[in-house]
C-alpha cells in the first residue's frame, strides 16, 4: 500500500526507523570499513549447492552472504568475503583477478551467482567466477591467513584464495550493478545528469537508461551471442545485444526482481538513500522497441518494460546513505551499503539528517508493501 499523498519516487518516503521491526529480517555488521583501503558494493545470497541455473531462488535458507569490494586507493585486487548468517562473521576473503597475474580492480559494483558463476559486475562487463571454487574454499579448515599489504584488519586475519575469472562477457550496459532472477542476468546503468552521462541507445521509453537482460543457460551463462560496435564518447564498445530491456530513472545503484515486484536502490553521495518497490512488468506484455546504437550496424529490436511513477510504483521507503547492490533470494532481499567506509562516514555524518548503518540488511519486500 503506498504511502497517503506520495506518488513520486522523488517525492517523501515512509521512514524505515519507523517500520523497520516489520521488514528487516536481518541486521549483519559490514566488515572491512574500519579502514579506507576497501569499500562494499556488491551482495548476492550463495546457494547451498551448485545447481542448474533456473533452480535457483526458491526461499530456501541461504547460509552465506557474499559481499564485494573495490580498492580505493591500493594496488590490491577486489574483494569477495563470505559471511555466515548464523554467527554473524566474515569467515573467508577472495582475492580477484581477471586472469592470472592480473588483478581485477573493477569497481564489482554488483555482483549475482547465477548457476556455476559468480557474475562481478563493472565496465561493460560482467567476469564469471567458478561458484564450485568458492564453496570447496569455505569447507577448507586447512589454510591459514597470512598478513597481506593493503586490506583493512578485518580482511587481513581471515584465510584468503586468490580467484581467477573463468568468463567474460560484454554487455550493453555500464555493468554498474547485476542481478540474476532465474531467468535473466541484469545489468544495469548508473546514471546521473551531467556528471554520469546515459548512453545514447540506452534513452528509450522517456528514461535516461535501461537495465539489460540476458538470457542463460543452465550453467548459468549468457546464450545470446548476437554483437554490435557503439561509440560512447571517445569509446568505442563491442557488446552483446540483449534479450530484453528495463527502461528506468537516474541515481539507480542496485536492482532485484522479487517475484511480484521489482526493487531499486536510489542512492547518490551524502543524502539518504530509497529503496523504490514496482509491480513487476515482467509479468506483462512487453513492448517491442527498435534501437539503433549510434547507427553503426541498423536497427535493432528487443522486448522492454518501464519502471515509472505513475504506471507500477507501489511503495518507496528511506535506507541510510550510500546504499548500493540488490539481490533476492526467492524470500528476503539483501542490500549492502558504502556509508560505513571511513571514506565517507565521518564526512555524511556532519548532516544530522544522514542516517549511517554499519550493516547491511535482508528484507521481507512482502512486509514493505502490506
Amino acid at each position: 500500500m503506498a504511502v497517503s499523498g506520495y506518488n513520486k519516487v522523488s517525492g517523501a518516503v515512509s521512514s524505515i526507523t519507523k517500520k523497520n521491526k516489520d521488514y528487516i529480517v536481518e541486521s549483519i555488521f559490514l566488515p572491512g570499513h574500519e579502514s579506507k583501503e576497501m569499500v562494499c558494493q556488491g551482495i548476492a545470497y550463495l546457494p547451498e549447492t551448485v545447481m542448474d541455473a533456473d533452480q535457483q531462488g526458491d526461499g530456501s535458507y541461504c547460509k552465506y552472504v557474499l559481499l564485494s569490494y573495490y580498492p580505493k586507493n591500493s594496488d590490491q585486487p577486489s574483494q569477495i568475503l563470505v559471511v555466515d548468517r548464523a554467527s554473524k562473521k566474515a569467515v573467508k576473503r577472495y582475492a580477484l583477478y581477471k586472469e592470472n597475474g592480473k588483478p581485477y580492480t573493477g569497481h564489482a559494483g554488483g555482483i549475482a551467482v547465477a548457476g556455476k558463476y559468480l557474475w562481478v559486475a563493472s565496465g561493460g562487463t560482467i567476469y564469471g567466477f567458478d561458484v564450485q571454487e568458492i564453496m570447496d574454499f569455505i569447507k577448507d579448515d586447512k589454510t591459514k591467513a597470512k598478513a597481506v599489504d593493503g586490506l583493512p584488519k578485518s580482511m587481513d586475519k581471515l584465510p584468503g584464495k586468490d580467484l581467477t575469472a573463468v568468463k567474460t562477457y560484454s554487455v550493453d550496459s555500464k555493468a554498474s550493478f547485476v542481478s540474476f532472477d532465474g531467468k535473466y542476468i541484469w545489468v544495469g546503468d548508473f546514471t546521473k545528469g551531467s556528471n554520469y552521462k546515459p548512453v545514447k541507445h540506452h534513452k528509450i521509453m522517456g528514461r535516461n537508461n535501461w537495465i539489460a537482460g540476458y538470457l542463460v543457460d543452465s550453467d548459468g551463462y549468457p546464450t545470446s551471442s548476437v554483437e554490435y560496435t557503439y561509440k560512447d564518447g571517445d569509446d568505442s564498445e563491442t557488446v552483446h545485444k540483449p534479450d530484453a530491456v528495463i527502461a528506468m530513472r537516474e541515481s539507480v545503484q542496485g536492482m532485484a526482481v522479487c517475484g511480484d515486484y521489482i526493487a531499486l536502490t536510489v542512492s547518490y553521495g551524502a543524502t539518504n538513500s530509497k529503496l523504490a518497490l514496482y509491480k513487476n512488468p515482467l509479468k506483462t506484455d512487453s513492448e517491442k522497441i527498435t534501437y539503433d546504437p549510434e547507427g553503426q550496424h541498423g536497427r535493432y529490436s528487443v522486448d522492454a518494460w518501464e519502471l515509472a511513477d505513475k504506471k507500477n510504483w507501489i511503495e518507496t521507503v528511506t535506507l541510510p546513505a550510500g546504499a548500493e547492490d540488490l539481490e533476492y533470494d526467492g524470500e528476503n532481499l539483501y542490500v549492502t551499503f558504502e556509508c560505513s567506509s571511513k571514506n565517507y562516514k565521518t564526512k555524511w555524518r556532519l548532516n544530522p539528517l544522514v542516517k549511517i548503518t554499519d550493516d547491511f540488511y535482508l528484507f521481507n519486500p512482502q512486509a514493505i508493501v502490506k
